[in-house]
C-alpha cells in the first residue's frame, strides 16, 4: 500500500515500519494494513524532521485513525507553524478542519487545545495581535454545536473558559444569556451553573464583588429553586452567593429566607410522609448558615436529622461533619 496520491508523491521516503515481523512476541497487535502505511510513512517524516505540506497530509490521516496521539498533534503544529512562514498557508481551512474533527471525535481533548494555538496564530500573524478583530461567533457556534450533542462535555466547557478568560469576555452579555439559556433548558446542567460563576466571578483582575450582581444572581437563583426545590445545582451556586455575600458584608435575608422555606420552617415531624420531596441542599445550606451564626448546637441538630432521616446513604459523613463542631 502506498501513500502516494495526484497531489503528493512519497517515493523518496522509506517508511519504518511499526512493528518488526521478525520480532517475536506474546501478543502481536493486529493493525490494519492502512494504520501500518500511514504510521510507517508518519514515523519516516519524524525521523527526517519534514516540515511540509505532504507531512501535513500524512499527520491529517494518522489523526483520522488515532484522534487521541498526543505526539501526532504537536507534530501537525509544529508543520502549521512553519507552513505559514513559508508558505500561503490558510489558517481559517485549519479552524475548518478543526471542527470537522471535533464532532466526529466528541471525546477527543487534543483538538480544543490544538484549536487554542491556531487562533492565537491567526490573531499574532492575520490580525497583528489585535483580538478585538478576532471573529467570535465562529467560536460560539462550534461550543453550541458540540454541546448540543453533549451538554455536559467537559473538554468542551474547558475550551469555553479558555475563550472566555483569552477574550477577556467576563460579565459578556451574550456569554451570560447563552449560560442562562442552557440552565432555562436544563435546570439540573450544573456545568452550566459553573459556567455562569465563571463568567461573573472568575475574572482574576477583579479583586472587588459587585453588590449589584450579587443582588441579581441571588434573585436569578431563587426562581431556579423555586423551579426545582431539590436541585443540587441551583443550591450549590446559592451556597457560594451566600459565603461571598457573608465575606463582603452583604444583606443574606433574602437567602436565608429561602433556605427556611424549605428546611426551618418545615414541620419536622411530617418529613417521611413526603420524603422524596424533601431538598435535602436546603438542609445542608442551613447548617452553613446556622455555622454562621455561631449556632453550632443546631448545626448538631442538621446532621443528625440528615444522617438518621433525610440522608441516610452519607450517614457516616454528617456524623463526620458533628465532630468536626
Amino acid at each position: 500500500m502506498t501513500m502516494n496520491t495526484e497531489e503528493y508523491n512519497f517515493d523518496d521516503i522509506t517508511p519504518v515500519p511499526v512493528i518488526d515481523d521478525n520480532d517475536v512476541v506474546l501478543c502481536k497487535i493486529m493493525y490494519t494494513e492502512e494504520f501500518k502505511t500511514v504510521f510507517g510513512y508518519l514515523r519516516a517524516l519524524l525521523l527526517k524532521k519534514e516540515l511540509s505540506e505532504r507531512a501535513l497530509y500524512v499527520a491529517c490521516r494518522a489523526i483520522e485513525l488515532v484522534p487521541a496521539h498526543y505526539t501526532v498533534w504537536e507534530y501537525k503544529l509544529d508543520i502549521v507553524k512553519k507552513l505559514i512562514e513559508t508558505e500561503n498557508f490558510n489558517l481559517s481551512d485549519e479552524l475548518k478542519w478543526c471542527s470537522n474533527t471535533a464532532i466526529n471525535n466528541q471525546k477527543n481533548y487534543q483538538i480544543w487545545h490544538y484549536r487554542e494555538m491556531i487562533i492565537e496564530l491567526i490573531i499574532k500573524k492575520e490580525l497583528d495581535g489585535d483580538k478585538s478583530q478576532y471573529d467570535l461567533e465562529k467560536e460560539r457556534e462550534i461550543v453550541g454545536t458540540m454541546l448540543e450533542k453533549d451538554e455536559k462535555n467537559y473538554h468542551v466547557w474547558s475550551y469555553k473558559r479558555w475563550f472566555v478568560q483569552y477574550f477577556s469576555l467576563f460579565n459578556d452579555e451574550t456569554e451570560l444569556e447563552y449560560a442562562t439559556k442552557l440552565i432555562q433548558d436544563d435546570i439540573r446542567n450544573n456545568s452550566a451553573w459553573n459556567f455562569r460563576h465563571f463568567l461573573l466571578f472568575g475574572n482574576p483582575e477583579i479583586k472587588t464583588i459587585s453588590t449589584d450582581v450579587l443582588s441579581s444572581e441571588i434573585n436569578f437563583t431563587i426562581k431556579m429553586i423555586e423551579l426545582s426545590i431539590t436541585n443540587p445545582s441551583s443550591w450549590n451556586y446559592m451556597k457560594s452567593l451566600y459565603d461571598m455575600s457573608i465575606n463582603v458584608n452583604y444583606d443574606v435575608t433574602d437567602i436565608e429566607k429561602i433556605v427556611y422555606k424549605f428546611s426551618a420552617d418545615l414541620d419536622i415531624s411530617k418529613l417521611d410522609q413526603n420524603i422524596e420531596r424533601v431538598s435535602i441542599p436546603a438542609f445542608e445550606l442551613l447548617s452553613t448558615i446556622y455555622g454562621t451564626q455561631g449556632l453550632s448546637d443546631k448545626q448538631r441538630e442538621i446532621f443528625t436529622l440528615l444522617g438518621e432521616r433525610l440522608d441516610p446513604i452519607r450517614k457516616n459523613y454528617w456524623a463526620y461533619k458533628s465532630t468536626l463542631l
